[in-house]
């Protein structure tokens, strides 16, 4: 039993010794930056998002696609001039022959006539002008309306991208500060393990405290490497945001808390709610869908046009004609047209765009009623990740107390390894909680930018300044 239990502390003390030998290098919150890295603020990612987001790039598609709507269908009310170019080649018909004759009083005549000619070429010249259509203004006004439309909803996914890339930053920037802290809690933890290891080499304290210390650094590891694991997948997720390679260097300038420890605060009580871009498209919807119901009692009514057509003919007895041989005719013709019975076509058009009208209305104010209650939430967000942010701004000082307390307890030798290992968890604990609440906080201001549609004005305060409540305010709503 003596020579098992000697065993079993030369290979404890073996191991003690190869730990700090094995440990990994100490990791900070942001990687190294080399000569490619992208140092990018948060204003820099949002920017950059905007300019080569893919959502961006299909916002702007669905905006030139809008503009050549316009264009197609003010066309209609545009001169229309088209060439035509056409060959016959008679096979055989009832005046086959009679050209030949020339004898004849109308042999001549049928000769240069597309009835006897056997070859006959044709080139035609063809403008129309509408003069008078319900139906060419309603869909010109409809085009705009959804031209319009279009510019608020791309107005809008610029929103919902820096939203997303706000979340994202943040979310890889506290994810950094995270590696940081757990890599910081096992280097303290390798750091009292060798400190233990002299005081058991003095004789000062017991094997149980040097395996107890030995097991701390050794559990401190795999925080560190799920962390590193949390990190790089945020860093991906902002990468795939910002529509940059996946394999590019980021660096994250802008910090989570600022240097001076103030805190932005919103200076407006009342967060009063501004035009959002999707207003303005459920707007232009309503506009659209009026102007398409226009177009259907349109058909309803006369349409005027004028046209002309200027024709050359010539018919050679060889295969191609020489310029002489044409001969020119000119016609115009005005056309009104109305519509007398479509078999009720027209009435069950106009009921379906009624309806249609009716239903973006409807669509118009249910999204008018959701985001006053987006703002509402955002709002009340804001104030729960503020006090929450206070909360742990406070622990954290507390917890860095107690955990260097506990470590000269434990070297004075009046308190024991436990006290020290729950120290330190408390500590790092708080410190996470503190980042993931800046974080939490940020994200709750960026969402209230979001639901007004505005920059929401703060003033940056120390913590000690801040009551949770929003300013001008004494009690909750």
């Amino acid at each position: 039993m003596r020579f098992a239990a000697a065993l079993t502390l030369s290979f404890v003390l073996a191991v003690a010794v190869a730990l700090p030998v094995m440990a990994a290098p100490a990791v900070t919150g942001t990687p190294p930056a080399t000569a490619d890295t992208l140092r990018l603020s948060l204003d820099d990612a949002v920017r950059l998002a905007l300019e080569q987001g893919i959502d961006m790039q299909v916002a702007n598609a669905e905006t030139r696609i809008a503009a050549g709507r316009i264009r197609e269908t003010a066309a209609d009310a545009w001169p229309q001039i088209s060439g035509a170019v056409d060959y016959t080649r008679q096979f055989d018909s009832i005046f086959s022959g009679a050209g030949a004759a020339s004898d004849t009083v109308f042999g001549p005549l049928l000769e240069n006539s597309p009835f006897a000619a056997e070859k006959t070429w044709k080139v035609d010249v063809t403008g129309t002008q509408t003069l008078y259509s319900r139906k060419v203004g309603a869909g010109v006004g409809a085009a705009r309306a959804y031209r319009k439309q279009t510019d608020a909803n791309r107005a809008e996914t610029a929103a919902s991208v820096a939203l997303r890339v706000k979340q994202a930053y943040l979310t890889a920037s506290a994810a950094g500060q995270l590696v940081g802290i757990a890599s910081a809690g096992r280097d303290q933890a390798q750091a009292h393990f060798k400190q233990v290891q002299s005081f058991r080499r003095a004789g000062t304290r017991a094997e149980y405290d040097l395996i107890q210390a030995q097991v701390d650094a050794m559990n401190a590891e795999p925080p560190v490497v799920s962390a590193l694991n949390d990190y790089e997948l945020a860093m991906l997720d902002l990468k795939r945001a910002l529509g940059v390679s996946l394999r590019q260097p980021l660096a994250l300038v802008t910090p989570l808390r600022a240097a001076d420890g103030t805190v932005p605060v919103p200076d407006d009580p009342s967060l009063a709610p501004v035009q959002r871009a999707a207003l303005t498209s459920a707007d232009a919807e309503v506009e659209g869908r009026e102007k398409l119901l226009d177009v259907e009692r349109a058909t309803r009514w006369p349409e005027l046009k004028l046209s002309g057509t200027v024709s050359h003919q010539a018919f050679p007895e060889d295969e191609f004609p020489t310029r002489d041989q044409f001969r020119r005719s000119i016609q115009g013709t005005a056309r009104l047209e109305f519509p007398l019975f479509l078999g009720l076509k027209s009435f069950g058009a106009i009921q379906r765009a009624t309806a249609e009208v009716r239903k973006a209305e409807v669509r118009r104010e249910e999204l008018r009623q959701q985001l006053e209650l987006d703002i509402e939430r955002a709002r009340q967000d804001v104030r729960r990740t503020l006090a929450l942010l206070l909360a742990r701004r406070g622990t954290v000082d507390l917890a860095r107390r107690a955990h260097y307390l506990a470590n000269v307890r434990y070297t004075n030798g009046i308190s024991t390894q436990l006290e020290v290992t729950d120290a330190r968890f408390q500590m790092m604990t708080s410190e996470g909680n503190e980042v993931i609440a800046a974080r939490d906080y940020l994200y709750a201001l960026a969402q209230l930018e979001r639901a007004l549609g505005r920059p929401v004005p703060t003033t940056r305060r120390a913590v000690n300044e801040i009551s949770p409540m929003t300013p001008n305010e004494t009690t909750p709503r």
